[in-house]
């Protein structure tokens, strides 16, 4: 690659528009045979990603920032980030499903909202709506949010304003405002539903997902209980299921690896059987659990079995 074009890819974020590339004296025709030779992506007309740097981002949510940035630099004066793009550009938690379309909106009052193979422009917000400071420019965080559940599943929304929520980066009444203008929008219902099961107090993704399957499982469940033995608090578990004496915790570690990893393994059961003799049955989630509610649902009558609810009652050992 030309020197110089590699030294301005590494300092803008990997991305250059034709009318960057043009001020580095590089025309269209240079552009077309580095697609071609696959040293550039071509995501837009005009807007260009380092395909390199394009295949080394593991997920998905770093592959749509990468494309979401080359669309605004392309047209920086008349576009914003909207939707899950915003959203993940505030740096909100998003599931996979929806994150293969872009989502941006006009900066401005004109225009309409218009859908291209691999992106969306949408209508403009309000620039009281907008964060002008923000680099690139972006809705608001509620605005965002809201906009995740007009785009995405349910799931991804809760995810999103839970995530939101707990980092007191909005507030419920802002939430509420948002879905207020959003009104006669397609999928507004869908996007107010999901906004209803926020809990701030879900800590990570996975939190809010198990939520969501033990409520679709009909269980009544208590986040961030605390476990008591005699008048003193021992623990907090993710998750405890009243009806049934079971504690749930929420596992995000793929393996324990090393001295470390077996060292943190071993307090995890040290910590499980002290509940375990407290009389709660004690189920552990991980990742791959939480496709369904059939994995979970196992998880919890296995617990359920070993559960002594007597024993619970007494705040003591067994």
């Amino acid at each position: 690659m030309h020197p110089e074009l590699q030294a301005f890819l590494t300092t803008h974020y990997h991305v250059v528009t034709t009318r960057e590339a043009a001020g580095l004296g590089f025309n269209r025709e240079v552009l077309r045979r580095l697609v071609q030779r696959k040293i550039l992506t071509r995501v837009a007309r005009g807007a260009y990603v380092q395909t390199s740097v394009l295949l080394e981002q593991r997920h998905l949510t770093d592959r749509h920032v990468l494309r979401a940035r080359a669309l605004l630099r392309w047209h920086p004066e008349g576009w914003a980030a909207s939707h899950t793009t915003a959203a993940l550009l505030w740096d909100l938690p998003l599931l996979d499903a929806g994150l293969e379309r872009v989502h941006l909106c006009h900066a401005t009052a004109t225009g309409n909202c218009r859908r291209y193979e691999r992106y969306t422009v949408h209508t403009f917000p309000g620039a009281k709506h907008l964060d002008a400071t923000a680099e690139p420019r972006r809705v608001d965080l509620a605005t965002a949010v809201v906009g995740v559940g007009l785009v995405a599943p349910r799931r991804s929304c809760v995810v999103a304003a839970d995530a939101a929520l707990h980092r007191q980066l909005v507030t419920v009444d802002e939430l509420d405002e948002a879905l207020g203008r959003q009104t006669h929008v397609p999928g507004i219902g869908g996007a107010r539903a999901a906004i209803r099961l926020a809990d701030a107090s879900s800590e990570s993704p996975g939190e809010t997902l198990l939520r969501l399957i033990l409520a679709d499982l009909g269980l009544v469940a208590i986040p961030q209980y605390r476990i008591v033995e005699n008048g003193h608090d021992i623990a907090r578990v993710d998750f405890y299921l009243p009806q049934l004496g079971v504690v749930l915790e929420f596992d995000g570690r793929v393996k324990y690896d090393g001295h470390e990893g077996a060292a943190a393994l071993a307090a995890e059961k040290g910590r499980e059987d002290r509940i375990r003799s407290l009389g709660y049955g004690v189920g552990r989630v991980v990742w791959s659990d939480l496709d369904g509610t059939c994995a979970v649902d196992a998880i919890v009558r296995q617990a359920a079995r070993g559960a002594r609810p007597a024993i619970i009652a007494t705040g003591r050992p067994a």
